[in-house]
């Protein structure tokens, strides 16, 4: 593909944009003492994304230098771009940005959606779109545990219902639950087969829960549903609650979801989380 000179200036420009709207604090990066122009420096973006100073110097002159998608990538990262403004570059470097292009290490909570998680009385969580649990409130530690605790794929919520952990333990009827969601997983997984970062999830599934590679080689296929959970706490017994999960619709987060949960009326599940809450102190930090 040959670009034309509007599309090499269109890149370029685009680029110095969002390199100007960036401070070095922005990307855990010093500010040093001899900085005469707002924003990063084109070393500092080269560094970051792992390409050399002289050819993303070429880039941002509109001169003609093939970017490959996976540097484009790694330049978007560095850039802290949105998901739509990746996609857009991507766009503009002649690439199509496909639905799972966005993985773990890209997607964050801005301050606005952890408060309206805070504000939720009853338990809350966001999850991306491999399901890695991204933000969640004090009351969804009484299902989960301590979140802030969980490292790497213990942060997963596919792998905290597969693979022995505080919520599986704790799910009334684990199998009815866990196996109906390797159909919804199913489903979804048709748009992500050829992501090896979804992929890589799969396996280690696969590998540390013999059920789920049981069920997963069924190609059993199910879409979601809302419905009822029940859990048994260690401390006061039965928890019920009614729940439902909403696809987030702002751009910057369009393949996340909110899970909330409400209490079932007459089970004493409202009157024991309140109880609970009193007396844990747990984090919602990630």
């Amino acid at each position: 593909m040959t670009f034309s000179e509007e599309r090499c200036r269109e890149i370029a420009a685009f680029l110095r944009a969002r390199r100007d709207s960036l401070q070095p604090e922005d990307v855990n990066l010093p500010r040093g003492a001899r900085r005469r122009a707002p924003g990063l420096k084109r070393e500092e973006v080269a560094m970051l994304a792992g390409v050399s100073t002289e050819w993303y110097t070429h880039l941002e002159q509109a001169r003609h230098v093939r970017a490959s998608e996976e540097t484009l990538i790694h330049i978007g990262q560095a850039l802290r771009l949105e998901p739509g403004e990746l996609a857009h570059l991507l766009n503009l470097g002649g690439y199509q940005a496909g639905p799972f292009l966005f993985n773990g290490k890209t997607q964050y909570l801005s301050p606005q959606l952890q408060r309206l998680l805070d504000a939720y009385p009853y338990p809350a969580w966001i999850s991306g779109r491999r399901s890695d649990i991204l933000g969640w409130n004090r009351a969804a530690t009484v299902i989960h545990g301590d979140l802030s605790q969980a490292r790497g794929y213990e942060r997963n919520m596919l792998y905290r219902l597969y693979v022995a952990s505080e919520y599986r333990n704790r799910l009334v009827d684990w199998e009815r639950h866990a196996k109906g969601f390797v159909g919804v997983l199913r489903m979804d997984y048709g748009d992500a087969i050829d992501c090896p970062w979804f992929r890589e999830l799969i396996d280690v599934l696969i590998a540390e829960s013999p059920e789920f590679a049981l069920w997963w080689g069924s190609h059993h296929l199910q879409p979601y549903q809302d419905g009822i959970k029940r859990y048994d706490h260690p401390e006061v017994g039965r928890l019920e609650f009614e729940y439902s999960v909403l696809d987030l619709s702002d751009q910057r987060f369009s393949q996340c979801s909110m899970a909330m949960f409400v209490p079932i009326e007459g089970t004493g599940t409202k009157e024991k989380l309140a109880h609970i809450l009193a007396v844990e102190n747990v984090s919602t930090s990630v």
